[in-house]
């Protein structure tokens, strides 16, 4: 049963930290300075980071096993959610262009 909660939570913690920085990429691609935004950093490593931090604050009462298989899924759905937002970024980028 707790099986279920340790991906679920993995998958939420991920695909909030998607939302946050999606919504972040695109304002900063619509309004801001977009060279400054767009480093490898703030792209694939923050959401990461916050994915994990969010997991990991939310995690307390699961087991080291558990941590660590929630912490994967997370980390893994943040990585992936931050390739499809930055291509979908290129390809409007792509379409843009003359």
């Amino acid at each position: 049963m707790k099986t279920k909660y340790v991906i679920l939570l993995g998958l939420l913690s991920g695909l909030t930290s998607i939302f946050l920085f999606m919504s972040l990429d695109f304002y900063f691609f619509l309004d801001g300075p977009v060279r400054l935004w767009f480093t490898p950093f703030n792209v694939f490593i923050l959401p990461i980071i916050v994915a994990l931090l969010i997991v990991n604050i939310l995690s307390h009462k699961f087991s080291f096993s558990e941590k660590i298989y929630s912490n994967l899924i997370s980390g893994i759905t943040a990585y992936i959610g931050s390739l499809l937002v930055m291509s979908i970024i290129n390809s409007i980028i792509l379409a843009l262009r003359p």
